[in-house]
């Protein structure tokens, strides 16, 4: 079954503060507080850094220093935080949200970005796959690739142009441990939910949720079935249940009952060492909450990258199954670079597809390639006026510019996303482009 997407490219700035940027403020808390409550949560904690040489008295003075933070100097450090399902949950290598988080030290503002998870990118020492892939093969190859920590990083880094300075990653197990550990979390529902295909333990057959309006005391597998439900609602829905299931664990875990519990606060500690990765070392964790304590993200900027109208993406299905590409071509990111980079300016134009006129004619062996080809060219955004066959069969696709400069980035585009030949052609009626493809094209 695939996914429906219902997600808007979208400016909010949330009445609550967002999902994902509390967590890593609760685990920013929790890791504070553990290292200094003995050597067993000094070990778990070792066991959440990536980079720990852990194991070594010596290390836990070291680690207490306080240490810079990478980006600091440069006005801005970026974030990846990474979910996934975990050792115990089927595909559970594969990454279920993506986030790039970003705090602008100038400005003291934080702003996040979400990456879907079905986006069509090259893989760092692998071949294409989607974008939740990245993880799971870095894991699956340590050695070579460096872990799967720094190829979803080096991954996220050539679609949003920037560096990741760090990323943070929790399983699902993890995260309805932790509702359990502070004894539940009290959430108001607004709105009955209903959702019968939500996946059952076995990611094959369904287990239909249902939760009806009111006041409702939620442990940890409820939580998390009422923070992911997506197939009955919108994605916009979604984000709002997981800020307020995360503002009630935040203020839970924050509360005097949890906090004045010394075996609550290992618990806690043990759990993120159990099912937390992270290359951010003790001392920088320690760095980073001292400087994030003044922000304030009440007024955090949250963009959600999907495939409507005024986005850079769209979505398609072939043989490569459900997937979302830019509207530019396979791997042209510039438009998601733009907004990355332009985040806490509140002013990003993205370049809309020009009104082109395109026809597209068949030039190979292949019947109905020139539908299939348009197809799928609209699904990028393009107007095709005409669909036709050549007059003879040719090797190569090639792309006639008969506007000149008027459409000559979008030839480019198509270009990339056809390799194709580019040569300009005057002799047009009514068209912009005109598209004949080649036996190179089956």
């Amino acid at each position: 079954m695939i996914p429906k997407n219902r997600s808007v490219l979208n400016y909010t700035k949330p009445k609550n503060r967002v999902l994902k940027f509390t967590i890593l403020v609760i685990i920013l808390i929790i890791l504070g507080l553990g290292s200094w409550i003995g050597w067993t949560a000094y070990r778990s904690i070792n066991k959440i850094t990536a980079d720990s040489s852990g194991g070594n008295i010596l290390n836990l003075f070291d680690d207490l220093t306080k240490h810079a933070i990478k980006g600091q100097t440069e006005g801005r450090t970026n974030i990846l935080l990474l979910g996934n399902g975990g050792k115990n949950h089927p595909g559970g290598g594969l990454t279920d949200t993506m986030i790039v988080l970003s705090i602008n030290w100038q400005n003291k503002k934080v702003a996040m970005i979400s990456v879907p998870r079905d986006l069509w990118v090259k893989i760092s020492g692998n071949s294409y796959a989607k974008i939740n892939y990245a993880y799971f093969y870095g894991n699956q190859n340590p050695k070579l690739s460096g872990g799967g920590g720094k190829v979803a990083s080096d991954t996220i880094s050539e679609v949003v142009g920037l560096p990741i300075h760090y990323y943070v990653s929790l399983d699902f197990d993890g995260f309805k441990k932790i509702v359990d550990t502070v004894g539940g979390i009290d959430i108001d529902v607004d709105k009955e939910l209903y959702d019968p295909y939500y996946p059952a333990a076995n990611m094959v057959d369904y287990d239909p949720f249902r939760i009806s309006v009111g006041m409702h005391h939620m442990d940890g597998n409820l939580a998390l079935k009422y923070a992911r439900s997506r197939e009955t609602t919108s994605d916009f829905d979604r984000s709002r249940r997981q800020q307020q299931v995360l503002a009630a664990i935040k203020e839970k875990t924050l509360s005097l009952e949890t906090l004045s519990n010394p075996k609550k606060v290992t618990d806690l500690i043990i759990i993120l060492g159990d099912h937390l990765k992270t290359n951010l070392s003790v001392g920088e964790i320690r760095s980073l909450w001292d400087q994030i304590k003044g922000i304030d993200t009440a007024n955090m900027t949250n963009k959600v990258l999907d495939t409507t109208s005024g986005s850079p993406l769209t979505s398609l299905q072939d043989e490569r199954g459900y997937i979302i590409v830019p509207k530019k071509g396979i791997g042209n990111f510039t438009d998601i670079q733009k907004i990355a980079q332009n985040i806490f300016s509140n002013n990003v134009a993205i370049d809309q597809v020009e009104d082109l006129r395109i026809e597209i004619l068949n030039g190979t062996s292949k019947p109905g390639l020139a539908m299939q080809i348009s197809q799928l060219l609209q699904g990028y955004g393009y107007k095709i006026a005409r669909v036709g066959n050549a007059t003879s069969q040719i090797s190569e696709t090639t792309i006639y510019n008969c506007s000149g400069k008027n459409a000559e980035s979008k030839v480019k585009d198509l270009s990339a996303v056809l390799k194709a030949n580019i040569k300009t052609k005057t002799a047009c009626a009514n068209i912009d482009i005109q598209i004949v493809l080649g036996q190179n094209s089956l």
